[in-house]
């Protein structure tokens, strides 16, 4: 008898969604047990977003300064298999989830444990998931598998979607032209494929070889161009910017409302300028670089940690 863990944070039901399909191997087997444990902070971040309150958790995110959530009520906290699923927010773990994961009852969770990482996300997630490996290392954990479900629409039009769905939580397609906001049902509904190849490896005591398993039913997909916008926002400009607010005070301090606003104007400035000027300098400068993308790709796609 498997004992199978799923940590998750859904703020708008959409994950959840995805962990109980992912789950369905498992739930329908005698052999095993499916504990669902849902991360809630004491303090709920409300969906659909307010416009300010989207803003004003963006600096929180970025420096993964954690949230008040509520102890898990796991009985003996002993489990055979640890699925961690988790959104992502300004190219980081959604607060509640970076907030479990630098918890107590997390160090004592993971430890010597084999965990898979389970995403439903826009479309950047290889900076938040980097740091999720380097936290589940320093928790003892053994990261055996990764499985990434992504919204595939266009980055700009899939901004304006996205956005749609995040303030009105209405997942129709905006304004009947754009495409419909979120992860597509049948991805999510195809979460299940996934759940029997963990299954099937972990009965078979193979779990070592999952990963290359997932990849090859195209689990995770590593795209370049995505991948240098993150390294220019995430880990210069969205870092500068976090700073520069939170040198005015902590969530909800009104001292930094007109730093907080000013984000608001920059962050779609910089989707439809700076977004676009860097896929035209990437692709001036892709031929040059065929061997650093290709090096990118197969180790974001797979579950190692660079050494340091």
């Amino acid at each position: 008898m498997s004992k199978i863990l799923i940590l998750y944070y859904s703020q708008s039901g959409q994950l959840e969604e995805i962990v109980k399909n992912f789950a369905k191997p498992f739930e329908d087997s005698d052999n095993n047990t499916v504990t669902y444990a849902n991360i809630e902070p004491v303090t709920e971040y409300d969906f659909p977003w307010k416009g300010y309150d989207f803003f004003d958790c963006f600096p929180e995110s970025v420096n993964k300064i954690p949230c008040e959530i509520k102890p898990l009520d796991l009985g003996d906290e002993d489990f055979d298999l640890i699925v961690f699923a988790y959104t992502v927010w300004y190219m980081a773990p959604s607060i509640p989830s970076n907030s479990f994961l630098l918890s107590d009852q997390a160090k004592r969770i993971f430890k010597n444990k084999p965990v898979i990482t389970l995403l439903g996300i826009r479309n950047m997630w290889i900076i938040a998931q980097e740091y999720v490996k380097e936290r589940i290392a320093e928790l003892g954990g053994n990261l055996i598998g990764n499985i990434v479900l992504q919204d595939r629409a266009e980055n700009i039009s899939g901004i304006v979607s996205i956005s749609y769905f995040l303030f009105t939580g209405k997942k129709d397609r905006f304004l009947g032209i754009f495409p419909k906001p979120g992860i597509s049902q049948k991805e999510i509904d195809g979460t299940e494929e996934f759940g029997k190849i963990v299954k099937n490896e972990l009965v078979s005591n193979q779990i070592e070889g999952l990963q290359k398993k997932l990849l090859e039913q195209k689990a995770v997909k590593v795209n370049p161009y995505l991948l240098s916008v993150e390294k220019t926002a995430g880990k210069r400009m969205f870092k500068l910017w976090a700073n520069f607010i939170l040198k005015k005070g902590g969530p909800g301090d009104h001292t930094r409302k007109a730093r907080v606003n000013t984000f608001r104007w920059y962050f779609p400035f910089a989707i439809l300028l700076i977004a676009p000027l860097e896929y035209i300098f990437f692709l001036i400068f892709a031929v040059f670089r065929i061997k650093h993308i290709r090096d990118d790709k197969s180790y974001y796609s797979d579950i190692k940690l660079k050494s340091n």
